[in-house]
């Protein structure tokens, strides 16, 4: 039972974990990896793709060890790990983006939440970070709340994406603002 316990808890801390991942690294010093996620795809793959080979290699180093070493606690921790991986690629990259099928898979509430929150961040290149639980910034959820007319307003208002709007935004120039 613990070992479940220490598997679900690393599966349930993950997405903070990835949510400050990609805020703090995706879009700071990995921009120049990431950046290919937030363009038109020229192709399957993209050099953003190199983050979850990445991830994925260290998750098996560190079951590797917990396995040579007798620690079943890695082990289920690994797993937990691996099993927020598995839904990322259903969620994120079958759901939101279509990858590898042509357009998005699965419907329902939970989808088209996580869809339109994802359109925000390609939208702003800010907020929300997270992946399954992704949460819309007030400002970017209500932009006729700050007020009206400003340039701050309208760059708000262009923030407000509806699930379908993944068109390609030049984030680079947010890079500073995010990292």
């Amino acid at each position: 039972m613990r070992l479940v316990i220490v598997g679900l808890g690393a599966a349930l801390l993950m997405e903070p974990l990835a949510a400050l991942l990609h805020r703090r690294m995706m879009h700071g010093f990995g921009w120049s990896w990431h950046r290919s996620h937030h363009q038109p795809r020229a192709g399957t793959w993209e050099r953003n793709d190199r983050f979850p080979v990445v991830f994925a290699a260290l998750t098996i180093a560190v079951m590797a060890v917990g396995a040579g070493l007798g620690q079943r606690a890695l082990l289920a921790a690994g797993a937990g790990v691996t099993a927020y991986g598995l839904a990322y690629l259903l969620v994120h990259d079958l759901g939101i983006h279509g990858r590898f099928v042509g357009r998005p898979v699965g419907g329902g509430r939970y989808l088209r939440w996580v869809r339109s929150a994802h359109a925000v961040h390609h939208r702003s290149g800010e907020a929300p970070y997270g992946f399954l639980s992704p949460m819309v910034p007030p400002a970017l959820r209500r932009p006729a709340a700050m007020g009206a007319g400003g340039a701050h307003d309208r760059q708000r208002q262009r923030a407000v994406a509806t699930a379908a709007s993944f068109e390609a935004v030049d984030t680079e120039a947010r890079r500073e603002k995010t990292s």
